[in-house]
């Protein structure tokens, strides 16, 4: 996963992309995505939610969306798994001392 502030400056860059601006939907997964930034989630859990709504957006219209969108989602493409790691880490402790 890139750095926090790697992570804004580019969503903010695609933020600022002519398609995307056309395109309400991916507006408005990067501009919930900034809020949660600005409220102090960390940058690893808004980009694995981030990755989840593209994925979903390229799967309900026919793996279509703005390059900048495609160009900002390969950038943290491992933030999901990296989530799910943190996860399983407390998942698999708990159940080390639970007897």
């Amino acid at each position: 996963m890139m750095k926090e502030h790697d992570f804004i400056l580019l969503l903010e860059k695609t933020m600022a992309d002519d398609e995307v601006k056309k395109t309400p939907e991916c507006l408005q997964m990067l501009s919930d995505s900034k809020t949660r930034l600005n409220q102090g989630e960390p940058a690893s859990f808004v980009a694995a939610r981030l990755s989840k709504s593209i994925s979903w957006y390229l799967v309900t219209h026919r793996y279509k969306a703005p390059k900048a969108i495609i160009d900002f989602s390969k950038s943290f493409l491992d933030a999901p798994a990296k989530h799910r790691g943190q996860i399983s880490i407390a998942f698999w402790l708990s159940n080390l001392f639970h007897w």
